[in-house]
This record gives C-alpha cells, sequence and structure tokens, in this order.
C-alpha cells in the first residue's frame, strides 16, 4: 500500500496537480488496494485532523491580516521602514524587506506580505531604476518571511501536530526571522553596489519621530498578540480574535480605510483562503496516518542512522530532506507529514522540539520562492506582470542567502529557544 500512496502522490504533483487533490487522490487508492481499511477511515482522520482548538487561530489571523491589508498599514509601514533604512545603498530594497518584516508580524502569511508591500514598493522601484526581476524576486523573498515571523500559520500548524507549545513555537520564530531578514539585506546590499541602485534620502530624527507616531497604532497589533501570549494573558488562538478585533477599530475609526461595505469582501477573501488551508490540513492528517502506520517513520529514521550517528550529519540531511521537499509540497502538507518522521530522530538526538519546528518551517520557507512550486514567484510575478521565469532567474541570490541564514539557525539552537525559554 505504502507503494501505492507514494508514487500515486509523487506523479500527481509532477503532474501539477493541486497539493489538496493529490493528496486525496492517493490516499483513496492506496486504501482501496488495502483489504484491511475501510474507507470510512477517510472521514475519521480528516475531522480528526481538524478537531483541534488551536487551528481556529488560523482563520482569525488570515482573517487579521486581510483587516490590516485593507486598513491601509502597508503604506504606513512602508513610510517607517523608508526612515529606518531607506539611506542605506539600494535603500528602497531595504525598505521592501523590513516592511515586509513588520508587516508579517500582523498576518502571518508569506503570500498577503507579498502581495501588500509588492503592490506599493515595486512601482516605485521600477521608477528608480531598478532592474523589473531583482524587484520581484526581492518582493517574493522578503514576504517568505510571514511563514517565519509570529503570528506564522506554519508555526501554529507543527504546534498541533508535533504537540509542542504554540507560544513558545511562535516566541521562537522572531530572532530566526531577524536573522533570515539580514541575510536578505546583505545580499541586496551587495546588488545593489554591483548595479549602482540608489539610496533614498537621509531622514531626521523629527522624520523618524514623525512616521512612528503615524505606525505606531499599527506596531500595536504584534505587540498586543505576542505580549499576551509571553506573558500568559491569551493563548494563539485568542490573540488572533483580539487582533481581529483591533485591526477593525484601527481600520474603521482611527484609518478611516474600512467601511462597512467592505466587509462581505474581506470575509469572502478569508473563507476563500482559510479553505484551501484546512482542506490540506484535513487531507494530510489522513496522508500522514497511513504514512505512519505503515511504519515509514521507522524506515526513514533508520536509513538515516545507517548512514551516520553524527548528530550533525544527521541535521544536515534533515535540512536536505526538507528543501527538498519544499520544492514540490505546500508547507502546510509537510508539516504534517514528515514532522511524525522527524521529531522522533531529534528527540533521540535531544533536540527540543521548539528548535525542530522553527528549522523545519524555516527550510519550508524557502519553498514558496523555489521553482516549479514556489507561490510567492507567482504572486511577485502578477504585481510586476513579469513572466514567472525571469522571476526565477534573479531569485537565486536570495535563496543562496535564505540557505545560509536557515544553516545559522539550525546549528545554533540559541537563536530558536532563548526567548521561548522566558515565558518558563
Amino acid at each position: 500500500m505504502i507503494a501505492i500512496l507514494m508514487i500515486t502522490f509523487i506523479v500527481l504533483i509532477f503532474l501539477n496537480i493541486p497539493i489538496a487533490f493529490a493528496l486525496a487522490i492517493a490516499c483513496l487508492l492506496a486504501l482501496l488496494t488495502d483489504p484491511v481499511l475501510p474507507l470510512t477511515l477517510i472521514p475519521q482522520r480528516v475531522f480528526n485532523g481538524l478537531d483541534s482548538f488551536p487551528l481556529l487561530a488560523i482563520p482569525f489571523f488570515i482573517l487579521a491580516g486581510a483587516i490590516m491589508d485593507k486598513g491601509g498599514v502597508s503604506a504606513k509601514i512602508i513610510n517607517l521602514a523608508n526612515v529606518l533604512v531607506g539611506h542605506i545603498r539600494g535603500g528602497l530594497a531595504m525598505i521592501t524587506i523590513v516592511a515586509s518584516m513588520i508587516f508579517s508580524s500582523m498576518t502571518g502569511s508569506s503570500t498577503a506580505a507579498t502581495a501588500a508591500i509588492g503592490k506599493i514598493v515595486v512601482p516605485s522601484m521600477n521608477e528608480k531604476g531598478y532592474s523589473k526581476g531583482f524587484s520581484a524576486a526581492l518582493v517574493a523573498a522578503s514576504g517568505s518571511l510571514g511563514s517565519v515571523i509570529p503570528p506564522s500559520i506554519t508555526l501554529i500548524i507543527f504546534g498541533v501536530v508535533g504537540g509542542a507549545s504554540i507560544g513558545k513555537l511562535l516566541i521562537g520564530g522572531i530572532l530566526p526571522g531577524i536573522i533570515l531578514g539580514i541575510m536578505l539585506m546583505l545580499v541586496s546590499y551587495i546588488i545593489a553596489l554591483v548595479m549602482k541602485y540608489p539610496s533614498e534620502e537621509r531622514q531626521s530624527i523629527k522624520d523618524l519621530g514623525r512616521s512612528f507616531v503615524d505606525a505606531i497604532l499599527a506596531l500595536f497589533m504584534p505587540v498586543i498578540m505576542l505580549g499576551g501570549i509571553l506573558l500568559g494573558i491569551f493563548t494563539a488562538t485568542e490573540s488572533a480574535v483580539v487582533a481581529i478585533i483591533y485591526g477593525l477599530i484601527l481600520g474603521m475609526f482611527v484609518y478611516k480605510k474600512i467601511r462597512i461595505k467592505d466587509l462581505p469582501n474581506i470575509f469572502y477573501e478569508t473563507i476563500l483562503i482559510s479553505s484551501m488551508v484546512v482542506l490540506i490540513i484535513g487531507i494530510a492528517d489522513l496522508f500522514g496516518w497511513l504514512v505512519t502506520s505503515q511504519q515509514l517513520p521507522q524506515l526513514i529514521a533508520g536509513l538515516i542512522t545507517s548512514i551516520t550517528t553524527n548528530p550533525y550529519l544527521i541535521l544536515f540531511l534533515i535540512l536536505l530532506l526538507l528543501l527538498f521537499v519544499g520544492l514540490f509540497m505546500e508547507a502546510s502538507a509537510a508539516i504534517i507529514i514528515l514532522t511524525p518522521v522527524l521529531l522522533p530522530i531529534t528527540n533521540s538526538m535531544g533536540v527540543d522540539p521548539i528548535h525542530l519546528g522553527v528549522v523545519m518551517i524555516s527550510a519550508l520557507a524557502i519553498g514558496v520562492v523555489t521553482p516549479p512550486m514556489g507561490v510567492n514567484l507567482f504572486v511577485a510575478s502578477a504585481i510586476t506582470n513579469l513572466n514567472v521565469s525571469v522571476v526565477i532567474k534573479h531569485i537565486w541570490p536570495f535563496v543562496l542567502a535564505m540557505i545560509v541564514g536557515l544553516i545559522i539557525i539550525a546549528y545554533f539552537p540559541f537563536f530558536t529557544t532563548w526567548l521561548p525559554s522566558l515565558i518558563d
């Protein structure tokens, strides 16, 4: 059965079948060839995968992100980023990265950050003489930080599947997100020097104060969410609800960018995105159960440990596996399928589950900017009206920078475990 399951899934992925349907068809064919397992297992496992209170945070965070996007927050964040880093060589590139990091801390979604920030900065970059391919690749890579920086949806999924503290996972993603952002800034600076991209005018302290005051209410959203989790005031799911209420107050009564008639479109967008994520989670749980029932995790663990018992080499092999899987599989599905495989291996090595979770998400985040399944590549392509092949051509320096950042995160657990340790 396991051969049919895996071969069918791999073939369907290469045929560019959507991940949810590829998982579902593979599971159905595998069950039809097994005389013991009943088809009633399908709805049972799907509902079991979705029967989790923390998963309620996902549609709530998606809704909060949509509200902040429509509420005019993006422009205020970009203005603040301009004052902070615009004077550095390649100023608009630096602004894009910093703004994406800040916006990611409000949405938990890489595609949302790519679309929201890209729509504003790309026209300005074109006017200043930046290569369109560079601009598109930069926006895609910067948006990928939304997968790591809390409130990351993928970190929440790992917490549910791996039984780890979601609050600690979210806090643990802060420093790795900053590290990846710094790596993107370094490679952007080098490219800007080579291509002679300009810097923006240095702003005064007065301008900094004005921009900070203008954006401070928006900046309070991640402070409220993460601060509440850190202090134990509310759970990740409850923090998402607080974010929605706070975002609506800002968008409707402070910035006055959201009207009552805008709410149906915001809700529709949230339902559309949430339903896709939830569908993948439910079916991936069935897939993961079948994989586990056939002892595949034990087989893979045995294979890895037969190659080497050196923990550093084992970690390196795990990183290679995650990077490879990220090329072809959406992060949510990969987490649900691979966590039961990798967790026993890393537990035997004494690796903190929080560290594994953040490393997994950081590795899979690179997958959103690598072909053939890199969704951010297609979002950036749509924003810039460029063929996706042009975006792919320019993405590789950023991919390399993120891989270097991933290695730093993976081999120095301090960056993932220090802040979570403060919760204790």
